[in-house]
């Protein structure tokens, strides 16, 4: 199993803003490229999965992507995204460790960078995943034991959970999660083990699994996971090792909508006047100061990390406002305008601002989300 810790930290680098550029052009062979990884040395549970590698790229060549070079057919490419180099390592069929290592490849680097890969023997193969559909906001993942008789936990979980709580023990959180549990159990009067009984298969399963999730976060990452588990009255008993994988749920397509901004300033108060282009719906207005995570220098754009950390906090305020009790509707008035509108704000005038606009929907009552590249201007 790759160490958690190695998780966490390439949890916070994947946040960091990259520059990995969009069409081939600019190369300078005075200074070529240099691809930085958050890990070079893998260590794999003998179940394999889907295992990203997050890097960056310095002095990027426009519309290049890195490239992996395998020896063995264990280890292939599955994706390569704008910030993580996802490998797929087969389950190990054989009864010792193995070990290989992979080239990373970039164009116009000068050298190739390396990654050693070490897997344990198949006895340690209790679980593997497979995830049969993904789409923006949900997805199906089959969970598949070696010991079709043996209890087990199928869940997912938000990877941010683990950067915001700093958890990098896996049996501690497997001990927080069946303590949860145990305390559900208790308010309902019942043991733990009743309780389990109760959401099994919901949650507890044996032999092959497949479970669906809706309501995700487009282009956020998660974690599934299973470990074999028991129970008697209150007590439980983890019979493996928690084993998981990475998901990664893309961004929904993006419409073509824009809109034309313009502001005029009095003292620290400014008028910003938005027409939409292309796009009858709702629109979200944010301001960003430039000690924010959204501002960036003029002569810049918006980089996939940027964009995808804008959508999350939209997300995360309507689906904030909907747990509060308001509808789609309520919110979308509330938080969000239709058609040409003037906005007066007052600003802090020894700070820089940027206007981002960008075009919401919700589709078949679901929560909002971003639909639009956003469209900015410098006040």
């Amino acid at each position: 199993m790759r160490k958690f810790t190695t998780l966490i930290y390439a949890l916070i680098v994947a946040i960091m803003p990259l520059a990995v550029s969009c069409e081939m052009a600019g190369y300078d062979p005075n200074n070529p490229p240099v691809i930085q990884l958050d890990v070079y040395e893998l260590n794999i549970d003998g179940g394999g999965g889907d295992i990203p590698i997050y890097y960056a790229v310095s002095n990027a060549v426009k519309g290049a992507k890195p490239e992996i070079v395998s020896s063995v057919d264990w280890v292939s490419l599955k994706e390569v995204t704008s910030s993580a180099i996802i490998l797929r390592i087969k389950p190990s069929n054989i009864d010792e460790t193995r070990f290989t290592s992979i080239a990373i490849k970039y164009p116009g680097m000068e050298k190739t960078v390396r990654v050693s890969i070490l897997q344990d023997k198949q006895l340690l193969n209790k679980f593997r995943f497979e995830t049969v559909d993904i789409t923006y906001n949900s997805c199906t993942v089959k969970y598949i034991p070696t010991d079709k008789d043996m209890p087990y936990m199928a869940n997912i979980i938000d990877s941010e959970y683990f950067k915001q709580t700093g958890t990098t023990d896996l049996n501690l959180f497997i001990q927080a999660e069946m303590d949860n549990y145990r305390s559900i159990a208790d308010r309902n009067h019942m043991t733990l083990e009743e309780l389990m009984g109760r959401v099994s298969p919901q949650l507890i399963y044996t032999g092959d699994a497949e479970r669906s999730f809706a309501g995700m976060k487009h282009g956020s990452k998660y974690v599934v996971y299973s470990y074999g588990v028991t129970f008697k009255g209150n007590e439980y008993t983890i019979t493996t090792p928690m084993h998981q994988t990475f998901i990664e749920l893309p961004m929904p397509d993006m419409y073509n909508a824009s809109f034309t901004i313009s502001s005029q300033m009095s003292g620290n108060m400014a008028s910003i006047t938005i027409t939409p282009k292309n796009w009858d719906g709702y629109y979200n207005v944010q301001i960003a100061p430039d000690d924010s995570l959204y501002y960036i220098e003029p002569g810049s754009n918006p980089n996939d990390g940027l964009i995808r950390n804008m959508a999350s906090y939209f997300y995360d305020s309507a689906r904030k406002a909907m747990l509060n009790g308001a509808s789609v509707e309520q919110f979308l008035n509330s938080s969000c305008y239709k058609g040409p509108r003037q906005i007066n704000i007052t600003l802090d005038s020894s700070k820089r601002y940027m206007v981002y606009v960008f075009a919401v929907q919700s589709e078949g009552g679901s929560i909002p989300v971003m639909r639009s590249v956003p469209s900015f201007i410098y006040l």
